[in-house]
């Protein structure tokens, strides 16, 4: 595609992100990792400068696909292009999640909860390094319980949302890391 001008390619790469994001909202994933590819492939070496957003969008929809499909390479490789590349945290929020769920599908827990605890520290979340004992767990659920039990559902529905867009992220990570660590135990 040398004989194609550089606006054509890019025009070219935004089309076949949207076919690709359309295909995701499908569940037809291999046609998506197709669309993206080749829309990734349309890029030059220094698009991330020229068209971040394009790049980066590509980018993480393509992992995500391809984490959809079992491809745990691409997945790799794909979320390797945005975490060197992405000029924010924020930016590459998505393919860390991308990346835990991939490395939690691989059975490779200990990696996946690894990165979701950095992420989740970035996010501003303090925890501490050693694990509760399930006792201390139990008492924390029991607490949980008896406060809920006692909330009526006016009450319930009258607590105030959550705004802060850091600890929305963090407590989804949070999520993920749950599921990892459930599983990791069976």
């Amino acid at each position: 595609i040398a004989f194609i001008h550089e606006e054509e390619k890019i025009e070219l790469a935004m089309l076949n992100l949207r076919a690709g994001e359309m295909a995701m909202s499908l569940a037809t994933f291999v046609i998506s990792a197709s669309y993206l590819k080749a829309g990734i492939s349309l890029l030059s070496e220094d698009q991330w400068e020229k068209h971040y957003d394009l790049s980066l969008q590509l980018y993480s929809l393509y992992a995500e696909a391809e984490y959809c499909n079992g491809h745990f390479q691409d997945v790799a490789h794909a979320t390797g292009f945005v975490i060197n590349k992405g000029k924010s945290f924020e930016d590459k929020n998505r393919v860390y999640a991308t990346l835990i769920k991939s490395l939690a599908a691989q059975n490779k827990t200990q990696d996946a909860m690894h990165i979701g605890f950095n992420v989740v520290t970035k996010l501003g979340v303090q925890r501490n390094w050693c694990l509760p004992d399930e006792a201390a767990i139990m008492k924390d659920i029991m607490e949980i319980k008896m406060i809920l039990t006692n909330t009526t559902e006016t009450e319930l529905l009258n607590f105030k949302e959550m705004k802060d867009n850091s600890m929305i992220t963090a407590m989804k990570f949070l999520q993920t890391l749950a599921l990892c660590a459930y599983f990791a135990k069976q």
